[in-house]
């Protein structure tokens, strides 16, 4: 029998994997990557999506989630320097499947009886953030809140009264009773996880749980002023004595060092260089949460360079000149800053380090 195009279109070959697919597996879409996070990694990222995404909204976020939380697992002050605290609570459930009323009970229960007891104040808002999105059945809770008062009362025999605490039971006395009748469910809502991830990638901490590198464009740099600044100062000090020690008198300044043409050009386009590693510096600070990719990469230069650093030179200016040079020649290919790296960042980070004393130009 012939073969037709439809019939090869029902039993179409897979695309084939790239390399990198060969390497490190086919990715994995956020949302279900989320879902292989631990309750500890769950609630960590809630912590910084809450202190990251909504932080215009609170003064101060904490996470407290611990066996005596008492139903409080992420918690942020919209004022807690008023006497009158107003904050928020995010309840953290990262379970298999979507949440089931069966679920929030006891987190519910307990909101009512701490805040009963006046333990805490009630939360102006009390989110329940799952990984895995609110059930049916919840979701028709929380739109008609009211009908969250009954459903507490007829679940706490069996889902909150031995569990509110370790100590003792918590019995629906006609004084707690008459409190959940009235209490005010409207202040419970959620956030899906996809509108979750959505936002949470807007902060620096989304590269370190999902990955997908840096995505945004560097900014261009700023140029060098006329004056130095009191950050250059150790550096320039570094680059004068090496032009003193080849030229075998002292330059002290830029006014002196602009009687050397080549030298005074040198000069400009260190201090640029310098510049540019200060931007990306500063692009690293703001779109990763951690200086540690900048100084990871600093350190690799500056282990890179140091043998050459503490050759025996002619002067200090041949060795300014090799360092640097060794610097552009190095491969650095593990750091997630590596596709804004070019051969300035290289030299100004060498500064960097002349900055800091790690690296200098003269033997004393």
């Amino acid at each position: 029998m012939e073969t037709t195009l439809s019939d090869l279109e029902l039993f179409k070959i897979p695309q084939k994997p790239d390399n990198y697919d060969i390497l490190f597996g086919l990715p994995i879409p956020p949302i279900d990557r989320l879902r292989t996070f631990s309750a500890d990694q769950f609630e960590d990222m809630i912590c910084e999506w809450v202190d990251g995404y909504l932080k215009k909204e609170y003064t101060s976020v904490y996470r407290s989630g611990s066996a005596g939380d008492k139903g409080r697992d992420i918690v942020a002050f919209v004022n807690d320097d008023s006497p009158n605290h107003v904050w928020d609570n995010y309840q953290c459930k990262h379970y298999d499947h979507p949440l089931y009323p069966s679920d929030v009970w006891l987190e519910l229960g307990k909101l009512c009886y701490y805040t009963f007891i006046k333990e805490y104040t009630i939360p102006r808002k009390y989110y329940l953030i799952s990984s895995c999105g609110l059930g049916t059945s919840l979701s028709e809770l929380i739109e008609y809140p009211t009908r969250l008062n009954a459903g507490l009362i007829s679940a706490w025999e069996d889902k909150c009264k031995r569990k509110i605490t370790n100590v003792s039971e918590v019995s629906l006395s006609n004084g707690l009773l008459e409190y959940i009748q009235k209490f005010d469910f409207s202040i419970i809502n959620h956030c899906p996880p996809q509108k979750l991830i959505e936002q949470y990638s807007s902060t620096p901490f989304y590269k370190y749980r999902f990955g997908g590198g840096l995505n945004k464009p560097r900014p261009q740099s700023e140029a060098p002023g006329s004056s130095i600044q009191p950050e250059e100062v150790r550096y320039v000090s570094q680059l004068f004595e090496a032009y003193s020690d080849h030229l075998g008198e002292k330059v002290s300044g830029i006014e002196e060092l602009k009687n050397y043409n080549s030298l005074h050009r040198h000069f400009n386009r260190q201090r640029e260089d310098y510049y540019k590693a200060e931007s990306l510096r500063r692009f690293a600070r703001d779109e990763l949460p951690y200086d540690e990719p900048f100084e990871k990469l600093q350190d690799e230069i500056y282990r890179g360079v140091i043998d050459t650093a503490e050759d025996i030179h002619a002067d200090g200016f041949v060795c300014v000149k090799e360092t640097i040079k060794e610097a552009r020649k190095l491969e650095i290919t593990s750091n997630v800053l590596i596709s804004y790296i070019d051969g300035s960042d290289r030299s100004g980070i060498c500064h960097q380090l002349a900055n800091k004393e790690s690296l200098n130009w003269v033997r004393k």
